[in-house]
């Protein structure tokens, strides 16, 4: 009897790991597929006409001196005062491993670096980053080992624990950094200048390539922008504006021994190797134009006067400007199509320049730019600036796939999906051996994909919530074998079920009226019940997130006895948080969907960050970003929804406050977790 309770209670046991597995493995896959359509919507948010930071135009002329004339150390010193009172680390240049100790020491106890240094250290990373080639060469004969890693997003302590674990970058102890160090996280800022002052140090052995996320219109959604404002109130624009120029710098991909090959996304059919070492990496991003919202004639007329040279639109309310963003979000104009919008632009800035000084109304066709290189049917040759960008695009944004042939991704919106075939051909056309690359999420913190030849490393432990998964480096041998050494952070793991299931139910909120359609072109007879396919269908449709729909309907769905979806049932446990009764269930919805969207704009537009933005450019912006997205609402709606939240009368609304109120509220958070848990 002894035995046969041991083999039940065995049982008992591995049904329950393997039942706690399942749930693990849903609650990442929804983490992840919300992770990719969030970047896909970023990208369509890029494609606005005024997506860009207002601060460019109206910044002092000293922050453009910056980047654009590269001021020397002496120079920081003289603008920059450091007062008695700062108690962090002094930096001296050149730096020495003393100095890399003491940030290490301030940044465990949650220190500062002053601006001052802040600024030397970049200026000083973007002279050697400047000297370095687009490709770097690595070989294994100069120490045992080489370490790699992966993503950090931000997560400082998974960057101490692994030099903890792995000691200090020296001589002897060389690391390469794949990318994405930035965004998510809390501490972009340190991990960065920890990073930069070892590179410094020692700048034959430690190596930096870029990923996507060093890019300034990604830093704008996923935090690294908001984190510079707020740790560097006086001289943030300063601090972003070389940011965005350092990053421009950063090499593209390593070689170890010619064998191993180091990117941070992946590849595709036309990745050239050869094409990449030779372009100029810092002025790919030069060639995208991009459109900009200013503020009313009302308020700006004076400093608008004076920045006409640009203009290519404007009306009685707006001027938009174009001109160069150091970002490789939006494709290139090519050289045919930039010379014809420079000719409109010079008219155009003509007529603008009159209309300013008479304060009248002037309206134009303005045509947002595209992404495409040609017009249909030309004969031109492939435009360069387009091939760089997409050479460029694919090794940052790109994903393996166990599927042969190259696909574009659409998971991600950029980049493409490639198979082992693809890799293959990479591989004989170069000699390699094997390809490191990073870039995804995986809950072991490595995976090995393409018969051993494509390897995955992601560094950020406890990347959706703590517990979701490990981080890892990879350590390489002059024999090129790969030796993985996982770690997380926290010693407290519980199950993110709940928080994943969480995002999800606010994402299936979002499209409250989508799915209510959906659901009703199943439910032709009016019941409000639907069987449990054609409820997992029409969330598919709306949603596309590739998610085991049929297995998660216990957490999101109710059914009734015989064996129908309540498909009403999904919202019942949600609501909206909503200010006032002004706001209509559609606009509200709508106000939900696209609120981190809104959010990144309206904080462009506070050039002051100081939360509040006039009633004005409030509507003005609103009006153009639902005509932009094709959204329906009515003007008087959202007119209605924001003079109501003006409670002083003064003509601005705090619109972080405002925002905050259109997310979804959890009522029965508490139930659902006794349920199912």
């Amino acid at each position: 009897s002894m035995i046969r309770a041991a083999i039940l209670i065995q049982k008992w046991y591995r049904f329950t790991m393997a039942r706690l597995e399942m749930r693990r493995r849903y609650s990442l896959s929804i983490f992840q597929s919300i992770e990719y359509a969030d970047e896909q919507d970023q990208l369509q948010v890029c494609n606005l006409p005024f997506f860009l930071n207002v601060e460019i135009l109206f910044e002092k002329p000293d922050v453009r001196k910056v980047v654009d004339e590269g001021l020397c150390l002496k120079e920081f010193e003289k603008k920059i005062d450091v007062p008695d009172s700062y108690y962090g680390p002094r930096l001296s240049f050149p730096l020495t491993a003393e100095d890399a100790n003491a940030l290490l020491h301030a940044f465990r106890n949650e220190q500062l670096l002053h601006a001052r240094y802040v600024l030397q250290l970049l200026s000083e990373t973007r002279r050697v980053l400047k000297e370095m080639p687009n490709i770097t060469h690595l070989s294994t004969s100069y120490s045992k080992e080489i370490t790699v890693c992966g993503d950090l997003h931000g997560n400082l302590d998974d960057l101490l624990l692994i030099f903890y674990k792995n000691g200090l970058p020296s001589e002897q102890n060389r690391y390469v950094f794949n990318g994405d160090f930035v965004d998510r996280g809390k501490n972009s800022m340190e991990i960065l200048i920890i990073l930069f002052a070892f590179l410094l140090i020692y700048p034959n052995d430690l190596h930096l390539n870029r990923g996507n996320h060093e890019d300034y219109i990604m830093n704008l959604r996923y935090g690294f922008t908001k984190e510079v404002s707020k740790k560097y109130k006086d001289h943030w624009k300063q601090i972003l504006c070389l940011l965005r120029d350092v990053f421009s710098w950063l090499p593209l991909a390593t070689i170890i021994d010619s064998k191993v090959l180091i990117l941070h996304g992946g590849i595709s059919d036309t990745t050239d190797l050869d094409f990449l070492n030779a372009l100029e990496r810092n002025k790919v991003r030069d060639r995208t134009d991009v459109g900009i919202i200013l503020f009313s004639l009302k308020n700006s007329a004076v400093q608008i006067q004076h920045l006409c040279i640009n203009f290519c639109y404007c009306d009685s309310n707006f001027y938009f400007f174009f001109f160069k963003l150091k970002s490789l979000m939006r494709p290139p104009k090519s050289v045919r199509d930039r010379e014809e919008q420079t000719k409109k632009r010079i008219a155009t800035s003509k007529a603008s320049k009159h209309t300013a000084t008479q304060h009248t109304a002037v309206k134009t066709q303005h045509n947002p730019p595209s992404g495409s290189a040609e017009p249909s049917g030309s004969n031109s040759p492939p435009d360069p600036a387009l091939e760089e960008w997409k050479q460029i695009l694919d090794i940052l944004w790109s994903d393996p796939r166990s599927q042969n042939g190259c696909t574009p991704n659409k998971c991600r919106g950029g980049g493409c999906y490639f198979g082992p075939d693809v890799t293959a051909k990479l591989f004989a056309r170069y000699n390699l051996k094997m390809l490191i690359r990073s870039h995804e999420f995986k809950p072991e913190g490595y995976e090995i994909s393409h018969d051993g030849k494509v390897i995955t490393i992601f560094s950020a432990s406890n990347y959706y919530e703590e517990g979701s998964n490990r981080g890892a480096y990879i350590k390489l041998n002059p024999e090129l074998t790969p030796r993985f050494v996982q770690y997380q952070v926290s010693k407290f793991t519980r199950t993110i079920e709940s928080a994943a299931l969480k995002s999800l139910r606010e994402k299936i909120y979002a499209h409250r009226s989508e799915l209510t359609s959906a659901f009703a072109q199943y439910d032709t007879n009016g019941t409000g019940r639907i069987s449990v396919n054609d409820w997992a269908e029409a969330m598919e449709s709306v949603l596309q997130l590739e998610l085991p729909w049929r297995m998660l309907r216990p957490q999101l769905v109710q059914m009734n006895p015989d064996g129908e979806v309540d498909f009403m049932s999904c919202f019942y446990d949600l609501k909206m948080g909503q200010p006032t009764k002004e706001a209509q269930p559609a606009l509200a919805e709508t106000l939900c969907r696209y609120r981190k969207d809104l959010e990144i704009i309206f904080n462009i537009i506070d050039k002051d960050h100081s939360g509040l933005i006039s009633f004005e450019e409030f509507s003005q912006t609103w009006r153009l970003f639902t005509s932009h997205l094709g959204i329906e609402v009515e003007d008087d709606s959202i007119d209605k929804l924001v003079l109501s939240i003006d409670y002083n009368k003064d003509g601005h609304i705090d619109f972080n406050e405002f925002l905050e109120a259109f997310h979804v509220v959890h009522r029965l958070e508490k139930k659902w977790c006794q349920k199912f848990h």
